[in-house]
């Protein structure tokens, strides 16, 4: 196996056509959910008038994460996840297009948005787990690594293109214009999606059973409940969660209230924090190689931590637009890099350790659990933009983290469980 490993790169992934057809219906929809981004975060911005309703709708975006998907991941066991995908990709197209709509003539209101941003996310909360289970049919265990890699760059990469388009489409067509851009994206997803070979032909689907349906989620959660590392991470994963969402629901006020700028500040944030992503992505495998699990994760409290600190406390030196492109491009790529390998490091451990059989319910459990933090902290962050300004969030953040990072580095624990990170095999079956 270990020499097998050795020959596997990246171009060996591109010879997986089932994969590349899922990677592409992923490229397109983050083309357009990169330009609807931008633009939606000013229109929230623009029909509110308060960065309170930036954090609401955030936080509102994150609660069927964390509600529906355990039950989700749970109930897409037995069914094909092919068909999910598709149907929940029409969804969040009809749901884009009616904001679009709605905004187009006028009479787009903040509590429309709460009901299409709820609808969108209880649709994602049901396609996550279906497509992570879906990954182990189409692609085998030895391309993992470079696959998951590989995806993330391109994904990246997309996303840059769509963040630095996306001024230029907004002005050309609109921003009720860029979100049917979104939507058309969705849709080409579901064509796309259509024609994967899932090999699924042999699953036996199953009638809605109440206590099997119950007994599967109980089984995913006593799974996760025995293996130490996996509850480590989702302690890690809610922690970086909850610290990104100052920067998440306030970049208007951001750019607004510190940086002075307009918006095309949120695409210098979108760019380079996307090409930190790219270059942690790319760079992974490597770093896989050298650094510990620990060490990744205080890397990524030390960058945040800076992020946080450093846009704030540069503010004196503000004094042309140069400088605060400079420097947020600056702190935006450390922050995109230290965030983007430590996703990997989760990303990786879901799909290479976890027994394929339980892997839509874990993928459910652990993704509704490390997103606990976001609606909870959307709603703290949009209570004390009520009473406080940005700035002071962004230093109460930065504190936080560096904290947390403190502990971190003290945790006896967290080198224990981590320790099998550089071996071949590093993960172990935790149910008999």
């Amino acid at each position: 196996m270990n020499e097998k490993e050795k020959k596997i790169g990246y171009k060996d992934i591109f010879r997986q056509r089932e994969y590349m057809k899922m990677i592409l219906a992923a490229l397109i929809n983050r083309f357009g959910d990169s330009i609807d981004a931008i633009a939606a975060a000013w229109i929230v911005y623009e029909i509110s008038g308060n960065a309170a309703w930036s954090a609401v709708i955030f936080g509102i975006n994150y609660l069927p994460s964390v509600v529906i998907t355990p039950l989700a991941g749970a109930w897409v066991e037995g069914k094909k996840k092919k068909t999910i995908m598709v149907i929940t990709d029409l969804i969040r197209a009809f749901c884009v297009a009616c904001v679009a709509t709605l905004y187009l003539i006028g009479i787009l209101q903040p509590w429309m948005l709460m009901i299409t941003t709820l609808t969108i996310s209880t649709a994602e909360a049901f396609r996550g787990p279906a497509s992570t289970a879906l990954l182990p049919k189409i692609l085998d265990k030895e391309y993992f690594e470079y696959g998951l890699s590989l995806a993330g760059t391109l994904s990246k990469i997309t996303e840059i293109i769509g963040t630095a388009s996306a001024a230029a489409i907004i002005a050309l067509i609109g921003s009720a214009g860029a979100i049917y851009i979104d939507m058309a994206t969705f849709i080409m997803s579901a064509v796309i999606i259509m024609f994967v070979n899932s090999k699924e032909e042999n699953l036996v689907a199953r009638k809605f059973d109440k206590e099997a349906y119950f007994g599967d989620l109980k089984d995913g959660f006593s799974y996760v409940k025995k293996d130490k590392a996996l509850k480590l991470m989702i302690i890690l994963s809610v922690f970086l969660n909850g610290i990104l969402v100052p920067l998440n629901s306030l970049e208007a006020p951001l750019a607004n209230e510190i940086l002075g700028t307009g918006a095309e500040a949120l695409s210098i944030i979108g760019i380079f924090a996307t090409v930190g992503m790219i270059l942690g992505t790319i760079t992974y495998p490597m770093l896989k190689k050298r650094l510990s699990g620990k060490a990744m994760w205080i890397g990524s409290g030390i960058g945040e931590a800076l992020f946080y600190i450093l846009i704030v406390a540069c503010k004196p030196l503000y004094t042309s637009l140069i400088v605060v492109y400079t420097i947020t491009a600056m702190l935006c790529f450390v922050l995109g890099y230290v965030v983007s390998v430590v996703t990997s490091y989760v990303s990786l451990y879901l799909v290479k350790g976890i027994d394929e059989n339980y892997l839509a319910r874990i993928s459910g459990i652990t993704s509704a659990i490390g997103m606990a933090s976001l609606p909870i902290m959307s709603f703290v962050v949009s209570a004390a933009v009520s009473v406080t300004n940005t700035k002071i969030i962004f230093i109460i953040a930065g504190s936080i983290s560096v904290i947390f990072t403190v502990c971190m580095f003290f945790n006896k624990t967290l080198s224990e469980e981590l320790t099998e990170d550089n071996e071949e095999e590093p993960l172990r079956e935790v149910l008999e």
